[in-house]
C-alpha cells in the first residue's frame, strides 16, 4: 500500500482513507451461519499414507488441492461467502451471510458432500501409475471408502450477529471475516452519486467473490466505465475499469467496547480495476 500524507484543509481533491465504527444496531437480525470441514483428518491420513508409498524417504510431499474443491464449490453455490477456508486454529469452514434483501440460501450438507466425493475422486486420478500401483490403488481406495460416508451431526451452524460485535475474537476470530462480508451484503444493489464539479456519476455496486491466491470474501465493484490508455507501443486504445469498495477491519490497542472487548475499525479501500479490450 502507498504511503498517503495527510492534505491540507485547502485541498478539496484529495482522497482521503476511511476510518469507522461500527454501528451495532445496523447489523442486528442478519443472518451468520458456518460449516465445519469434517473430512480434515481423513485427508491427513490419505496424504500421510501416499507419501509413504511414493517415497519412503519423505522427500516427496504431497499437495491437497484446497482451492480447487472451493473454486468448484463456490461455483455451484454462488451464494456462500467462501468455501472450505482454513484458518490458523487448525480448522477448515465455510461462510456464508444473508440479509433481509439478501437472504441466506446454502447448499445442504448432503450437496455439499457429494461434491466432496467428485473432488477427492478426480484428485485420486493424478496418481494411477505412480509408484507401486497395487499400493497406490489400495490408499486410493481406502481414501475413497472413507469420504464416502456421510458424517454424522454435520450441519449448518448459524452465529448470532451480536455475539460477534460485542467480541470481535470470538468463533475463532470469524467477525474479521463475517462483517465485511456482511457489509458487502447490505450494499449490494444499492447506488450512491459521485460528484466533481457540475458533472454527476451514479455508482451502483455489486458484490463480488474472491480475494487474489489467498482466503476468498466478498467485495463490491461498479458497474464498468469507458477507460482510454496508452499500449506498449503509444497507440491510445480503449478499454473498461470498476470501482472496487473493500472492507477491513482492524484493532487499535487500547480501544474496548463497555464490556471490555476490543473494539474494531472498519476501513474502506476503494481502488480501480481495468479491463483491457483484447486486440
Amino acid at each position: 500500500m502507498q504511503e498517503l500524507t495527510m492534505p491540507k484543509k485547502s485541498d478539496s481533491n484529495s482522497l482521503l482513507l476511511a476510518r469507522m465504527t461500527l454501528r451495532e444496531d445496523a447489523l442486528k437480525n442478519l443472518q451468520i451461519a458456518i460449516l465445519q470441514f469434517p473430512f480434515a483428518e481423513i485427508i491427513a491420513e490419505f496424504r500421510n499414507s501416499m507419501e509413504e508409498v511414493l517415497s519412503p524417504n519423505r522427500k516427496k510431499k504431497v499437495h491437497v488441492p484446497y482451492r480447487q474443491l472451493n473454486n468448484g464449490l463456490v461455483a455451484c453455490a454462488s451464494t456462500l461467502t467462501h468455501g472450505f477456508e482454513y484458518f490458523d486454529r487448525g480448522d477448515y469452514r465455510a461462510l456464508a451471510v444473508g440479509t433481509n434483501e439478501n437472504p441466506l440460501r446454502v447448499p445442504t450438507p448432503e450437496q455439499i458432500h457429494e461434491l466432496v466425493s467428485i473432488w477427492a475422486q478426480e484428485w485420486t486420478k493424478q496418481f494411477s501409475g505412480k509408484g507401486k500401483t497395487d499400493q497406490v490403488a489400495s490408499v486410493c481406495d481406502r481414501f475413497l471408502e472413507k469420504i464416502d460416508i456421510f458424517p454424522s451431526n454435520w450441519f449448518w451452524q448459524s452465529i448470532p450477529t451480536e455475539t460477534l460485535i460485542q467480541n470481535i475474537n470470538a468463533e475463532k476470530g470469524l467477525g474479521f471475516q463475517a462483517i465485511p462480508s456482511l457489509l458487502a451484503t447490505i450494499l449490494h444493489g444499492k447506488a450512491c452519486v459521485i460528484r466533481s464539479g457540475q458533472r454527476e456519476q451514479e455508482i451502483r455496486w455489486r458484490k463480488a467473490q474472491g480475494d487474489g491466491s489467498g482466503r476468498t470474501g466478498l467485495f463490491l465493484v461498479s458497474q464498468p466505465f469507458v477507460a482510454f490508455y496508452l499500449d506498449e507501443n503509444g497507440k491510445e486504445r480503449t478499454g473498461y475499469f470498476v470501482y472496487r469498495l473493500d472492507f477491513r477491519l482492524q484493532t487499535q490497542a487500547g480501544r474496548f467496547n463497555e464490556i471490555s472487548q476490543i473494539k474494531p475499525w472498519i476501513f474502506l479501500h476503494l481502488s480501480c480495476q481495468r479491463y483491457r479490450n483484447p486486440i
